[in-house]
This record gives structure tokens, C-alpha cells and sequence, in this order.
């Protein structure tokens, strides 16, 4: 399917837009279950003859070992961040054995969030054995609120090979889903900060490409336009920053959404638009030091809601990024004078038409197209990006 030109930046990004399984994840998603356990779990809480006894049950398993924790909750349907939110409040309405104030340490008027790995450390003893034996308590009395003990005797009829059937096709895809959205956007940040940096860009975070995870997302005080420290108010987070020297030349922001962006994509493009202002304001008292505002944005959930989202987003930034574009991210560079490119290769997802288009929109006059079969020009480095490789 071929069209002489983008008739608009929101034709290029739907055209180009990926699917949730095309953009990258950033490390890997552990999801292996040991179903003999948890199916041994549910045939002898089966047997359980009252409230009281299943508890025990649970607890003792509990403390045993506290990864089954998450195993049982998964079976109920309940996700980490539900589980670890209402356990925070439980526990600070839990006695504590020795004080005066909740199990968790907290008073309840503070409703302070503590993450699963809090109560599962709490389990292991590092606060004293009558802390582990209660939290095992509240523990299993939690799961059997939820649930549990019917889920068992309901899980304990059935064989190994169907408990295997229903997690890997009803709980690992919901589970999996809700783990990947935020690794996707951070692996789609390693990809565009890995194509920068091996075409000689220099960016900041420097190890973004390397720790996607890990790195600090750097802040811009949007008066300056210097990096710097966090300062409410004053600086503002982005994604990526690409320096020139000390200079910061251009801001990215990334937004990847595969499902409905909700409030949270209405909410971001909002702040796009002020930024926007902010670094339009800026440009037109420096117009010598000028800095651009650049977005990495794909995914199928912003069809949604396109007007309210990626539709204003787009109008708003300099150069826009997708997995299937980021040699547009070089070719944008060079223009600048921040890199030197010496030739594309577009992969056969472009037709001829396509990349006259791409070309005329980010190319330039030294910067060669290499046909699929002609070879590498001697002593360039090629970098993969996206749907095209670029040559420095």
C-alpha cells in the first residue's frame, strides 16, 4: 500500500504505527510457575474443615516458603499492585505483637504504601519471629477473603495438565500484560537511545540504551534549558535529553501506549502542550541556542482517542519517533550538524514512492540512499533503525 507523500503528520504515524509484540521489552518477564506445588497447595487445603484450619494451612505454606504467596494470588486473579495496596492498609489496622502501632510499623491515619517485597521480608523473620508468625496470619486470612479456599477444592479436582492449561492461556496473559506495558516503553527508550548513541549522539541518561530499567530520567529546568537537579515547579522530566557539548539541543519525550491511554495519555499531552510553550517562549529570546522538543510515541491504544491524544501530541513536536522510524532520529541529527551520516538502507517495508517521501521530509543532499543490494560503503558502521539501516 503505497501514497506519494504523508498528507500529515498523523497519516506518517499510523502509517508507521506498530503493534504491542513489535515493540521491544526491556529485560525479560519471569513467569514460570512450578504447578506441582501449587497443585499440592490446593489438594491439602481441600481437606481444610473450617475457616480456622485452611489458615493454618496457608500460613504454615507461608512461611515455608513466601513466593507462594504470589502463585495463590494469581490463581485468584488479583494482581501485585492490588494485593500490596490492600495489604498496606490491613496491615496498619493489624495489631502489632509488641507495640502500639499497625503490623506494617505504620500509625492507620498515615495509609502508607508498602510494595509485596515488604511483607515478604516480613515473612522471612528480619523482624522477629512473632512479626513472621502474624504476618503469615494476616497473610492467609487476606487469601481466604479472596477466595482461596473454594478456588482450591475447585483447582484440586482437577489434573496437573489442565492447571498447567489454565495458567499458561488465562492467568499468564493477563499477568504478562500488565508487566509489559511499562517494560515496553522503557525498551522502547533503550531502542531510540541505542541508535543515537552509536551514531555518535551524545545523550543523557548516557547508559539509558544499556540500563532502561535503572537509569534516572534526566530534568530540564524549562526556563534555562539546562539539566539539572529535580526542582518541583521548575524542572521538568524527560525521557532523553541530546546534548551538544553542555548544551542541551533537544528534549524527547516518550509515550507508547498499546492499550487505551485513558486519562493518563489526556493528561500527558496537556503537559506536552505546555511544554511545547514553554520551549517555543525560550526559542524566540535564543533563537541562536534554540532547543527542539522531540517525541517517541507508538502504539495501537492511541486509536482510543485520537483527537484528545496523539493527534494534539504530534502538532506539538519537532520530530516524532516510532520503532519502525527511528533512522528518522540520525537523519534529524545530521541535519543539525550533531552527527555525520553517510547513507540509508530502507528495508523492503518502504516501496520507492514511500522513501522519496521519507527523504524529502528528513533527508539530506549528502546523505546516500543505498539500494538492498548493493554493499556497505567501506569504513562506515551500521546501525539497525527500525525499518532502515543507517550508515556513520
Amino acid at each position: 500500500m503505497s501514497r506519494p507523500a504523508y498528507s500529515s503528520k498523523e497519516d506518517e504515524f499510523w502509517y508507521n504505527v506498530s503493534q504491542q509484540e513489535e515493540l521491544p521489552l526491556a529485560g525479560t518477564i519471569d513467569l514460570k510457575l512450578d504447578v506441582s506445588r501449587i497443585f499440592y497447595i490446593f489438594k491439602v487445603l481441600s481437606t481444610a474443615e473450617n475457616h480456622n484450619s485452611a489458615k493454618d494451612i496457608i500460613a504454615t505454606n507461608l512461611l515455608s516458603d513466601s513466593s507462594l504467596f504470589h502463585d495463590m494470588r494469581l490463581f485468584l486473579g488479583i494482581s501485585n499492585k492490588r494485593a500490596y495496596l490492600e495489604l498496606s492498609f490491613i496491615a496498619s489496622r493489624t495489631e502489632h505483637p509488641n507495640n502500639d502501632y499497625g503490623l506494617c510499623g505504620c500509625h492507620p491515619w498515615t495509609l502508607a504504601r508498602h510494595p509485596m517485597d515488604f511483607f515478604l521480608r516480613l515473612l522471612s523473620g528480619s523482624k522477629g519471629e512473632e512479626v513472621q508468625h502474624a504476618t503469615a496470619d494476616m497473610l492467609a486470612d487476606y487469601l481466604l477473603h479472596q477466595g482461596l479456599f473454594d478456588a482450591a477444592k475447585g483447582f484440586s479436582v482437577a489434573d496437573k495438565n489442565l492447571l498447567e492449561l489454565i495458567y499458561t492461556r488465562l492467568i499468564i496473559p493477563k499477568e504478562y500484560q500488565q508487566k509489559a506495558a511499562k517494560r515496553r516503553g522503557h525498551g522502547c527508550e533503550a531502542a531510540l537511545a541505542r541508535v543515537l548513541s552509536e551514531a555518535g549522539a551524545t545523550i543523557a541518561p548516557h547508559d539509558r540504551w544499556e540500563n532502561p530499567m535503572g537509569a534516572n530520567d534526566p530534568h530540564l529546568n524549562v526556563e534555562t534549558m539546562t539539566q539539572t537537579d529535580r526542582e518541583a515547579g521548575v524542572t521538568h522530566a524527560f525521557d532523553l535529553l541530546v546534548l551538544d557539548g553542555e548544551t542541551v539541543k533537544i528534549a524527547i519525550q516518550s509515550l507508547i501506549h498499546t492499550s487505551d491511554p485513558g486519562q493518563y495519555g489526556v493528561d500527558k499531552r496537556n503537559e506536552t502542550v505546555e511544554v511545547s510553550r514553554r520551549f517555543t517562549e525560550y526559542n524566540q529570546q535564543n533563537s541562536g541556542n534554540a532547543i527542539e522538543l522531540w517525541g517517541l510515541v507508538d502504539g495501537v491504544g492511541f486509536s482510543e482517542n485520537k483527537r484528545d491524544t496523539i493527534n494534539k501530541l504530534l502538532r506539538h513536536f519537532e520530530t516524532f519517533l516510532q520503532i519502525k522510524t527511528l533512522y528518522k532520529g540520525p537523519l534529524k541529527l545530521h541535519k543539525l550538524g550533531l552527527v555525520s551520516v553517510s547513507s540509508i538502507r530502507f528495508s523492503d517495508y518502504y516501496d520507492h514512492e514511500d522513501i522519496e517521501s521519507i527523504m524529502g521530509l528528513y533527508g539530506s543532499d549528502d546523505i546516500s540512499i543505498i539500494s538492498a543490494n548493493e554493499q556497505s560503503p567501506a569504513g562506515t558502521t551500521e546501525i539497525d533503525a527500525g525499518e532502515a539501516k543507517i550508515y556513520v
